[in-house]
């Protein structure tokens, strides 16, 4: 399969170059220039020269205006523009500081008088109104990644995230109302998305960032997956060397003590559980890093190189009597880019990044003594080329190339495989040995290939863009428990065999569960769970996209971005066979410029967008024994009597001959509005509705397990999304920067991320009960704003403000106190019919700067939660065995906001 991919992807690089194909716009890493020069009456001047350089520049772009008076200058690297425009006779124009920005499209029309005795010099705007955009984007640059992230926890570009409209949860967002699994993440355009959990991959240094963008509702149809598209481009160097070294620091001397318990019962509870005590709850974090970057050859070839070393170290609660063991996380993150331009117009780019951790105490978990948790270890790296040419003043290409290897691993802590750890059962502490062992390890290979045509005529303008998207995963793993059974007292090697119902010649693990005396019960108990031991297994997938799009504009002032995608995924799993996904998907976006200025742009989009699956689907057909039974030990005899029948099976799922790919409908419709200079308020009204969720089904007549769209015949997986989002960008002067968004929405639902298998949805009634409402990352409103000020004598000032109106939380019985089943979740109150109260925080930074010579050195103080608020952020809503006796930790906070903290850091550029 693999050597098949490589020669066909060959073929296809090679027959974009010996072929002409009319298509499209710009690449996944880059943004556009446009603009019209006009002389005083307004008339169009054609043969303007508009001359382009920036630092993100390798030497300089020339074009000319057409008949129309007309210019375009595609394939930009995003950053900051000069534009120099020229006419013998007229009075030569200059724009400063003209930010182009990834996949957006910059606009700037330029007026020129007849003089030939002056340059007028006109500082643009940095702040981006694209009248041709009808997608709903978020575009952090570098200053603002730079001082707008307050502290080392929110320099990261997954953090960064939160700042967008629509965002919601955590590292891996939800968006829009989406699911955490439904996002990609590329790094200069190339899918870095781990293709097993769909969540991010490799981590980078924070400075190593050019910008950032997410896309969060109406996609281009280069664009699948119907969650957030985000987009890292990372810096190249430049025509000078330059670097940075930035360190921040905080340990327990920075944190404040959180408030006692004060017992009221407000809503949701009582709020007694898990007060912040630093005594115990220690949290320590270093993340030193470093980047460097310059010419290797003017304006030919430039050179980059960014490293990080995280380290952070956090202890959680004592809930149960005993300390638990501090979490570690110790990594590196490496990044090395060339990029290359052998002739004019014409970029090369290769990309090396490595990305590598340690995890000791990787639970996290007051339920987890010191010695029975577990280490994770994780390496993800990506290697990746780009090549992007302008052929012809109307024709682009551009070629990217991707491969990225992953492994994680998660073990004892101790190193031992040999001896059982122990569950207890009334207190749910594990002790002696962690009592699991997996690892994984996967590879997403990628070659995208895209072409642009730009046309005049034919009603109008066009950027056709056309492009092929290969794309080949796959994934080998092992999922076993931890322990020899021969280590067990009077153990019998008969247990394990098909007199016990295991299959012949297998290996089997034992866990140790205690059942300690109480009140009623008065002799202690001990059973052990046998479980099979199983060896690797590997699955794969394959998918194909392809898409053509029109960005048309039948005049000036009006673009109809006409998509066409169709995607389809194949997946291999060995002894059985997973329907084929494909699927057509049109897209239709609308933007009219009222003024045909750049100033009031009316937008719309409608379209359907399908979800990449991750190879958890395949997964779920891998045929194994996962068979478990469980024994009683009496202590009197040294032997061991079954305790109730094997549980579990031969896998491997079976899956519905109709199985269709999840997708989602997705409208908007808003306007966007420059108010006064460098300022833009857009209003976006948003509808998104998810078609076709799957979930496994187990309540088959034959007892066996069936992926599904309809579990039990019915149509209850359902997902939909609805907002009206106030988004404002402001850089009034070269002082302030300013990003702020208000979100009045709803996301409902019937499930979440469960990867495809969970135990949500197998057994009609029981599971189906309650389960559409809202959705853990709905919140009537929220309030975001985020930004810094440049004060005097080399002060910079930066502050994240969040507010939102209380997230929902869940009613409902668990495990073997759902009805009838003994497991899974059973809602005893529809979902998310509950809302924890609302939460604020502010967090600010103040740096100063100190210039000595070409060096920029910066102290940096960070103050995170300045009012100190403790808000319960999670409550407990398992009411038990009973209803009508729900326990005492029913409706209690599980977690609060930390207390205030602080942060400093050093931090030096040249």
């Amino acid at each position: 399969m693999r050597k098949l991919f490589r020669s066909t992807a060959l073929l296809m690089v090679l027959s974009l170059f010996v072929t002409f194909a009319a298509f499209a716009q710009t690449s996944g890493s880059t943004g556009a220039l446009r603009g019209t020069v006009t002389d005083s009456s307004g008339a169009p001047l054609p043969g303007v020269t508009v001359t382009l350089t920036s630092p993100q520049l390798q030497g300089t772009r020339v074009g000319v205006t057409d008949e129309q008076g007309q210019y375009l200058f595609p394939l930009l690297p995003p950053g900051t523009y000069r534009a120099e425009y020229a006419l013998s006779g007229v009075r030569s124009a200059t724009r400063e500081g003209v930010a182009v920005n990834v996949q957006r499209t910059s606009e700037v029309n330029v007026p020129m008088q007849l003089s030939v005795s002056e340059t007028v010099v006109v500082t643009a705007s940095q702040v981006v109104v694209d009248p041709t955009q009808t997608q709903q984007q978020q575009t952090f640059s570098e200053d603002h990644l730079k001082y707008a992230a307050v502290g080392s926890t929110n320099r990261s570009y997954q953090n960064i995230l939160q700042q967008a409209a629509g965002v919601a949860g955590g590292a891996n967002p939800a968006v829009s109302g989406s699911n955490l699994a439904q996002n990609d993440w590329l790094v200069d355009g190339v899918n870095t998305t781990d293709p097993v959990t769909h969540t991010f991959g490799p981590n980078l240094a924070f400075d190593s960032i050019q910008e950032i963008s997410i896309v969060t509702l109406g996609k281009d149809a280069e664009y699948g997956s119907s969650g957030g598209t985000i987009n890292v481009i990372t810096k190249s160097g430049g025509n000078r060397f330059s670097g940075s070294f930035d360190m921040r620091y905080n340990d327990p001397d920075f944190l404040e003590e959180g408030q006692e318990a004060r017992g009221d019962r407000g809503a949701p509870g009582t709020t007694n559980l898990l007060r912040f005590d630093k005594s115990t709850q220690t949290f320590k974090s270093v993340q030193p890093q470093a980047t460097l970057g310059g010419p290797v050859l003017r304006d030919r070839l430039w050179f980059f190189a960014s490293t990080v070393k995280p380290l952070t170290q956090q202890t959680a609660a004592n809930i149960r009597g005993f300390q638990p063991g501090v979490r570690e996380f110790k990594g590196w993150n490496t990044m090395a880019k060339l990029t290359l331009t052998p002739i004019a117009n014409q970029t090369m780019a290769v990309r090396f990044l490595d990305s590598h951790a340690n995890i000791t105490n990787a639970n996290f978990s007051g339920l987890y003594s010191p010695e029975a948790d577990a280490l994770q270890t994780q390496h993800t790296r990506t290697y990746a080329a780009s090549y992007d040419a302008v052929l012809s003043s109307s024709w682009l290409a551009n070629v990217q190339l991707g491969h990225t290897p992953g492994a994680l691993s998660v073990e004892p802590m101790s190193g031992d495989f040999s001896t059982p750890g122990r569950f207890n059962n009334d207190n749910s502490v594990r002790t002696v040995n962690y009592t699991n062992w997996q690892y994984r390890t996967s590879t997403r290979d990628e070659v995208i290939l895209s072409t642009t045509y730009y046309l005049e005529g034919l009603l109008g303008r066009h950027a056709f863009k056309g492009g092929i998207n290969i794309d080949e995963t796959d994934f080998s793993s092992y999922n076993n428990a931890v322990g020899d059974p021969t280590r067990l007292p009077g153990w019998d090697p008969a247990l394990c065999s098909p007199a016990f119902g295991f299959p012949s010649g297998v290996q089997c693990a034992a866990t140790i569960t205690d059942q300690p005396v109480s009140a009623t019960r008065p002799v202690a108990r001990m059973f052990i769970t046998l479980s099979v031991v199983n060896p690797e297994h590997s699955v794969d997938g394959s998918g194909q996209a392809f898409y053509i799009q029109d960005e048309w504009n039948p005049i000036p002032r009006l673009t109809a971005r006409l998509g066409l995608r169709y995607d389809r995924i194949q997946f291999g799993v060995e002894g059985n066979e997973v329907p084929e996904f494909d699927l057509v998907q049109p897209r239709v976006g609308v933007a009219y410029d009222i003024f045909n200025n750049a100033n009031s742009v009316v937008h719309a989009f409608g379209g359907k967008v399908m979800d990449d699956n991750q190879l958890t689907l395949p997964n779920f057909g891998v045929a194994e024994p996962q068979i478990s039974r469980l024994f009683l030990y009496n202590p009197t005899t040294n032997t061991y009597a079954p305790a109730g029948n094997p549980s579990g099976g031969l896998t491997g799922g079976l899956y519905d001959p109709n199985l269709q790919p999840s997708f989602s409908n997705q409208y908007s419709v808003g306007f966007t509005q420059r108010v006064f200079r460098n300022t833009s308020v857009d209003i976006t009204g948003e509808y998104r509705t998810q078609k076709n969720l799957f979930e496994d089904y187990c309540n088959t007549p034959d007892g066996s397990c069936i992926v599904t769209n309809t579990p039990g015949g019915q149509n209850v997986l359902r997902s939909d999304y609805r907002a009206i989002t106030t988004k404002i960008e402001s850089r009034p002067t070269t002082n302030l920067d300013l990003v702020a968004s208000w979100t009045h929405g709803r996301a409902r639902g019937s499930t979440e991320s469960t990867q495809n298998q969970d135990t949500s949805f197998d057994y009609d009634p029981e599971h189906f009960v309650n389960t559409y409402g809202y959705l853990s990352t709905d919140a009537r409103d929220r309030v975001k704003l985020n930004g810094f000020y440049r004060l005097p004598w080399q002060f910079i000032l930066g502050a994240s403000y969040y507010w939102d109106s209380g997230t929902p939380w869940n009613v409902f019985q668990t495990g073997a106190a759902v009805p009838n089943v003994g497991y899974g979740t059973y809602f005893l109150e529809p979902r998310g019919s509950r809302r924890l109260p609302h939460l604020s925080q502010l967090d600010v930074q103040l740096q100063k700067n100190f210039t000595v010579g070409p060096v920029t050195a910066g102290l940096i103080g960070s103050v995170f939660n300045v009012t100190n608020k403790e808000t319960g952020t999670a409550v407990s809503g398992n009411v038990g065995s009973n209803p009508a006796l729900p326990t005492a930790s029913f409706g209690t906070y599980t977690s609060y906001q930390r207390p205030r903290r602080y942060e400093v850091g050093v931090r030096f550029e040249f």
